[in-house]
């Protein structure tokens, strides 16, 4: 897992606040900072702060470096699914086609990182990234991420100036053998046999949510999805995105960082109920609706950043 612990976005009250010194003439100022959405949307933009703060807004809390999480500080910025609808994400004629859509947040110095859609709606996941504008009150020279519901700030960016969005296209792959999984990454492909994923380590969850209104209670067991990755010689990181293609073509994605530090378990279950299942089923704990709850599991694809 490639992860490398980052300072909390609240170091932005030292180094980003608007410098208090007197302003140079506005002729004479460089551009200030912006943040541009782009990819496959119909309506691209690009937005200075001024424009983002026209936006409706959200207070969120983040903590204060070096207290170990026990302080935190009141944050307010956009949410990142609203820039991603506002900028219409071009889908595709299918059922929950927004389960598709990849968004990959990076900052002026390279650093990436990438969320599924799904985890980010008030639908699906509800677990949101906020474009922070400003904090403990004082505006940011530039915008900042950060991902208020996560356990610590591995996903936050100290600056954030692109987010790219990606639609995965793929069709379904038949497995092999009955219970198989083929793992698609890039131009790699490892078919997981069905013994081979029941000797995986396997955890036990009891999952509820939402189908078509209804609430629905599962006992799901099976391997983790990050262990099925590390069976796979999939190295992931905080851009590795996976979509579980099902039998029926039906196609919803996750990322491994919900799991790692969004504190949702992701899931390959191999028996529901205590009945053995004849193709996995991709488990999302947490999401609101089962539209991540992929039943008959063909194809996992694995892929990093948005797709194009």
């Amino acid at each position: 897992m490639l992860v490398r612990r980052l300072g909390s976005i609240a170091v932005a009250i030292v180094v980003l606040l608007v410098p208090t010194a007197a302003a140079s003439a506005a002729s004479a100022a460089p551009p200030g900072p912006t943040l541009t959405v782009s990819g496959t949307v119909s309506d691209p933009a690009t937005y200075t702060l001024s424009q983002l703060n026209a936006l409706p807004t959200e207070t969120v809390t983040v903590p204060l470096p070096g207290w170990g999480g026990h302080r935190s500080v009141t944050a307010v910025g956009v949410s990142l699914d609203n820039l991603v609808t506002l900028a219409s994400p071009v889908l595709p004629p299918v059922k929950n086609a927004l389960l598709s859509v990849i968004v990959t947040a990076q900052g002026p110095f390279g650093r990436q990182v990438s969320f599924a859609l799904g985890e980010l709606d008030p639908d699906f996941g509800d677990h949101d990234a906020v474009v922070i504008l400003s904090v403990a009150g004082h505006p940011l020279r530039a915008p900042a991420l950060a991902v208020p519901g996560d356990n610590g700030t591995f996903r936050d960016l100290l600056v954030v100036s692109q987010i790219k969005v990606g639609v995965v296209s793929t069709s379904v792959v038949t497995p092999p053998t009955p219970g198989a999984v083929v793992v698609e990454n890039g131009s790699r492909t490892v078919t997981l046999s069905a013994q081979l994923l029941s000797r995986l380590p396997a955890q036990t969850l009891t999952v509820n949510f939402l189908a078509a209104g209804t609430p629905e209670t599962f006992t799901e067991s099976g391997p983790p999805l990050s262990e099925v990755l590390q069976a796979a010689h999939v190295r992931a990181g905080l851009t590795t995105w996976v979509a579980a293609v099902g039998s029926d073509g039906y196609v919803a994605a996750v990322t491994p960082g919900e799991a790692w530090f969004g504190g949702r378990p992701l899931l390959l279950s191999l028996n529901e109920d205590g009945t053995p299942l004849s193709a996995p089923r991709l488990v999302a704990d947490g999401d609101i609706e089962g539209g991540r709850y992929v039943y008959g599991v063909y194809d996992l694809v694995v892929g990093q950043g948005s797709p194009s």
